[in-house]
């Protein structure tokens, strides 16, 4: 388990929304960008008072596009985290859209410590691009992963999306063999999820989308293109090559602790979950944390560890959890597995329960029977 805090930045500006985009963004306005940034440097000040300034080993700027901020204000976030937080040794991530031309911005970020990109790519064919109204195109991001290696950013990871209105096997392949052609160290490939007041959402009548059957197609085929190149499925949409899983992200999935700053970011710290509402100004006028409730708990770590390939290890968990957790439970929780091993959805052996591509498939239905048993 990473031992260090998670520090993740939540930078809610975009130049426009993309078809899909659920996320809190809004159009980039340089002084509302100046007000934020030093909003959010002060807030790295009260929190490293509140906390005692723990020592951090991640920092991840999340969006949004991160990349849209000048230099020095990545670069003054990043010194001020330093200052309150160490970073030593850390792994530093930005989200990029590779719609701009970074090449100067990259080397100014990385001489600062960025030393990880999450590029959107979604998909190698144009007309998916557009679909998506995503604003770059498939050589843009050719550009976007040389500039980011000449600039000294070797560990790139790049998205991709599955289940996209109209996509086929053969059009997926085109995508992760571009990807795989990049060589980078980390693969995320996620379902098309339609969010509500979205405009894929809104024309969901009029596009070829994928039922769900032909998206859980294009997922398993795409975990074999992944596996069969070299890539490990960690967790359920995410891949990567030996040691070079997401540090940061895998604390969500771990139980560490980790704290997110901006409109719509969450936090876990001290087994007490938080986030701020998705309302910049508010923010920007006085963050007020909103109450998540307990974390931590056995039913939360059931489900965090299903999501991970490493799996569930009941003997662990009925040790942490003494009380709540007696062999009985135990028992049940085996042959429940049992019961799913001979489907095909989950692996069981030495009592430790992890998910087939199948099984991550349908993870939450699965993680809701086991949940029930608790």
């Amino acid at each position: 388990m990473n031992s260090g805090l998670g520090l993740y930045i939540h930078i809610p500006f975009c130049v426009r929304k993309c078809a899909y985009c659920d996320f809190y963004s809004m159009p980039l306005n340089g002084e509302l960008a100046d007000k934020y940034v030093n909003k959010i440097i002060n807030e790295l000040d009260r929190w490293g008072g509140i906390l005692g300034c723990p020592p951090a080993d991640t920092l991840y700027f999340g969006g949004g596009t991160p990349s849209l901020l000048k230099t020095e204000q990545i670069v003054a976030i990043i010194d001020k985290s330093k200052e309150l937080f160490s970073l030593k040794n850390a792994e530093i991530t930005m989200e990029v859209n590779p719609a701009e031309n970074l090449n100067r911005y990259f080397t100014a970020v990385a001489a600062a410590g960025v030393n990880r990109l999450s590029i959107g790519l979604q998909s190698a064919n144009e007309k998916e691009l557009a679909l998506l109204s995503r604003r770059h195109s498939v050589n843009d991001v050719v550009t976007c992963v040389n500039d980011a290696r000449a600039a000294g950013i070797s560990n790139i990871s790049i998205d991709i999306m599955l289940g996209i209105p109209g996509q086929t096997k053969e059009s997926l392949k085109r995508t992760v063999d571009f990807v795989l052609e990049r060589n980078p160290q980390h693969i995320s490939a996620y379902l098309l999820s339609l969010e509500e007041g979205t405009p894929l959402y809104k024309n969901r009548q009029l596009l070829n989308i994928p039922n769900d059957d032909e998206a859980g197609q294009l997922y398993l085929y795409a975990c074999e293109l992944l596996k069969s190149a070299g890539f490990k499925r960690y967790e359920i949409s995410n891949f990567a090559k030996d040691g070079m899983v997401s540090k940061h992200n895998t604390k969500y999935w771990q139980g560490a602790d980790y704290l997110g700053l901006g409109p719509a970011a969450h936090s876990f710290i001290n087994g007490k979950r938080f986030y701020y509402n998705r309302d910049i100004n508010a923010y920007l006028n006085n963050p007020e944390e909103i109450q998540d409730g307990e974390g931590g708990t056995a039913e939360e770590r059931l489900m965090l560890q299903l999501r991970l390939s490493e799996g569930l290890d009941l003997n662990k968990l009925a040790a942490e959890f003494l009380n709540k957790i007696d062999q009985n439970k135990i028992n049940r929780l085996a042959k429940k597995a049992e019961l799913f091993a001979k489907n095909g959805l989950v692996i069981f052996k030495n009592n430790v329960i992890s998910l087939t591509d199948e099984g991550a498939l349908v993870s939450n239905a699965i993680i809701a029977d086991f949940a029930e048993l608790l």
